[in-house]
C-alpha cells in the first residue's frame, strides 16, 4: 500500500476505525505531494476526509514542516492576511494595514503574505498596499530584499508556494474549505521569530497556537507566536470583543483572556479613507492590532498597549503635519 493509499485509509475509514494521522504521515504526504509523487485527487481527497473530521494540530503542523523550505530569517514579524474583511457588516476598511505601516515606519520588519480570494465578497489587504506604499514582492528573495530596504513587504502566496495556492482554490470545486487554510496562515516564509495568527471560528485560536508549538518544538526555537479571533477571520484585532489570546512560546501554549478594548480619538484623515461615522473604530483597531503585535515582539500585555497608543499618537501628529503615512 502506498503512502497516500495509507494515509487516506487512516482518515477514512469507519467511525470506530478511522483515526487523525500523526505529524509524521502528514509531513510526508504533503513532501510527496509537493514532489509530484502523489495525484491531485488523492491529495485532494485526504484533505477533505481530514475536514470533515476537523483537523489536528499534529496534522497542520506536519503539512507546515513539509512546506517550510527556507532556512534564512529575514523579518521579525509574519503577518498573514488570507481571510479579507467581510463588506456591508460594519468591519470596515484594512485598518491593519496601517497598524502594519506604522509599526515597519518604526522599525519592525513585517512580512504580510496572503492571497486573493475572489470568490467571496470581501475586501483584501492587497487592493489597499497602493494606499499605503506596500511593495509586493515577486520571489522570497525578491522579499527579502525589500525588507532590507522598506522594513515592510506583501508577498502573494502563488509567489512562494503556488501549490498550496491551488490546494486552496480546491474549495471552489469542490464547495468546501480544506485543511489547507489554517496551513497557509502557518507557513512564516521568513521565518520571522514573532508572529500573528487570526481566525473567525471558536476553536481555531487555540489550534493554531498548538499547531506553532509542535513545528517548532523539535529545533527549540526562542518563538512567540500570539493567536486571537481576527476581524472576519482576517489577522487584525477586534477591539469591540472581549476574548481569550493564546500564544505559543519555546514549545508552550498559554492563553489570557482580554476585555474590550473601544477608546475615544481623535479624527484624522485615514490614508484608506475610513468615514468620519467609523473614525473611533478605526483608531481603536489600529491601536489594539499594534498592540498585540508588540505583545508578540515582547510578551507584555500592559507595555504593549502603552507603546501603541504612542505610535498612534505619533503618527497622528506627523500625518496632520505632514498629511501622509510615509
Amino acid at each position: 500500500m502506498s503512502l497516500i493509499q495509507e494515509c487516506i485509509r487512516t482518515v477514512g475509514r469507519g467511525s470506530r476505525g478511522r483515526g487523525p494521522l500523526t505529524q509524521t504521515q502528514a509531513r510526508e504526504v504533503m513532501t510527496a505531494f509537493i514532489n509530484g509523487e502523489v495525484g491531485d485527487d488523492q491529495m485532494a481527497m485526504l484533505m477533505m476526509l481530514i475536514r470533515v473530521r476537523d483537523e489536528t494540530p499534529e496534522e497542520i503542523a506536519g503539512f507546515v514542516q513539509a512546506l517550510k523550505s527556507s532556512p534564512d530569517r529575514f523579518a521579525d514579524l509574519d503577518w498573514p492576511l488570507y481571510a479579507g474583511k467581510r463588506t456591508g457588516q460594519s468591519s470596515g476598511l484594512p485598518w491593519h494595514l496601517v497598524a502594519a505601516k506604522i509599526l515597519a515606519n518604526n522599525g519592525v520588519k513585517i512580512l504580510l503574505h496572503g492571497d486573493l480570494d475572489k470568490m467571496h465578497n470581501r475586501l483584501h489587504a492587497r487592493n489597499f498596499l497602493n494606499h499605503l506604499n506596500i511593495n509586493t514582492a515577486s520571489s522570497l528573495e525578491d522579499a527579502k530584499e525589500q525588507l532590507e530596504q522598506f522594513n515592510i513587504v506583501y508577498l502573494p502566496l502563488d509567489n512562494f508556494l503556488p501549490k498550496v495556492k491551488m490546494m486552496l482554490d480546491w474549495k471552489h470545486r469542490y464547495g468546501l474549505r480544506t485543511p489547507v487554510n489554517t496551513v497557509a496562515r502557518a507557513l512564516n516564509p521568513a521565518n520571522a521569530p514573532f508572529a500573528l495568527r487570526g481566525s473567525f471560528h471558536p476553536g481555531f485560536q487555540e489550534l493554531h497556537a498548538q499547531v506553532e508549538s509542535l513545528v517548532h518544538l523539535p529545533t527549540k526555537q526562542t518563538q512567540r507566536t500570539v493567536s486571537f479571533k481576527g476581524q472576519s477571520g482576517e489577522t487584525e484585532y477586534n477591539p469591540k470583543v472581549s476574548q481569550t489570546i493564546w500564544w505559543a512560546e519555546n514549545g508552550m501554549v498559554n492563553s489570557s483572556y482580554i476585555e474590550e478594548c473601544m477608546m475615544n480619538h481623535s479624527s484624522i484623515l485615514c490614508p484608506l479613507g475610513t468615514s468620519e461615522d467609523e473614525q473611533e473604530l478605526m483608531s481603536s483597531t489600529v491601536i489594539s492590532t499594534m498592540t498585540v503585535a508588540l505583545f508578540a515582539l515582547c510578551g507584555d500585555w500592559k507595555e504593549s498597549q502603552s507603546k501603541a497608543q504612542q505610535l498612534w499618537h505619533t503618527y497622528c501628529v506627523g500625518l496632520t503635519s505632514e498629511g501622509t503615512l510615509c
